[in-house]
């Protein structure tokens, strides 16, 4: 993959499992998935934790766009990211402006265009968290 954009190197380091460079190149000024950038790349980590707890080495890339008819997305790209080992899978939209991420979030209704199989377990960035 030639990596021409910043939206390029999100998705080429997404693959790899690497937080800190995604969190290098992500905007500091912007929020993500609806949250503080610092908030979601913890998110994001346990995520890929997840991922990396499971035996994955990396996450395959499949594009794909939001099917939901009641979200403001609808038809926005994304992509559906599959660990290369455990069939756990995290499903997301990416907005993008020039080249430039400008959000990032879990998808509910999302429709990868060439899947190669069904996949086991949806990780979600966002998922409630309870202190209880």
């Amino acid at each position: 993959m030639k990596l021409e954009t910043q939206a390029d190197a999100v998705l080429h380091f997404f693959q790899k499992l690497d937080v800190d460079m995604v969190s290098e190149l992500l905007d500091s000024d912007k929020s993500y998935s609806d949250l503080e950038k610092p908030l979601f790349i913890q998110k994001l980590g346990n995520a890929f934790d997840e991922f990396l707890a499971a035996g994955d080495k990396h996450l395959f890339l499949y594009p794909g766009k939001c099917c939901s008819i009641e979200c403001d997305s609808s038809g926005c790209p994304g992509y559906a990211f599959v660990g290369n080992n455990s069939g756990l899978f995290m499903e997301l939209v990416f907005k993008e402006e020039q080249g430039r991420v400008t959000d990032i979030y879990d998808c509910s209704d999302f429709n990868a265009y060439s899947p190669p199989r069904k996949f086991d377990k949806c990780i979600k960035i966002d998922r409630l968290e309870f202190p209880f």
